[in-house]
């Protein structure tokens, strides 16, 4: 069977599942959005050139400053993908804001594994998203002067 065609029966049957109906892949992007709760957005993209399921889902943005305990985590989280179930973080350099992606190969895919491959992925956005949400909300520290006022700087 055709990858593209295999991708689509996995997003019907996926649409059977959530009872919202047949979802299909757009015939110029191969892609389709899917919304939970008006909050959690994940895109669904089928990848021609390498026969992949790619999944995203913006999250948040980056707080203005002090972002850098936030990047340590969000690195340390990508490690090996053991606190992100396989997703890996982005950032979004345009705008500050952190994504997440997964992608699977189609044709490692049965109806049961995308299903639990969605519900992994969406299980991580939300808890990304809580993540990013609460460091957004946190005071921010100042950043300390690079030298006291009257302290004496030497160049050279």
């Amino acid at each position: 069977m055709d990858k593209k065609a295999l991708a689509q029966q996995l997003l019907d049957g996926f649409g059977k599942t959530l009872t919202v109906g047949a979802l299909t892949l757009d015939e110029r992007t191969s892609s389709c959005v899917l919304i939970f709760d008006e909050q959690l957005v994940i895109n669904i993209e089928y990848d021609e050139q390498t026969q992949r399921l790619v999944l995203s889902s913006y999250l948040h943005e980056l707080p203005a400053t002090g972002a850098e305990p936030l990047l340590r985590e969000l690195l340390a989280a990508n490690l090996y993908w053991h606190r992100t179930n396989g997703a890996t973080l982005c950032l979004e350099e345009g705008t500050g804001g952190v994504i997440l992606t997964y992608a699977h190969s189609v044709s490692d895919l049965d109806a049961p594994g995308f299903e639990t491959v969605m519900q992994n992925f969406a299980t991580q956005a939300e808890r990304w998203t809580r993540r990013l949400a609460q460091a957004a909300q946190a005071p921010q520290p100042q950043a300390e002067p690079l030298a006291r006022p009257g302290t004496p700087v030497l160049f050279g």
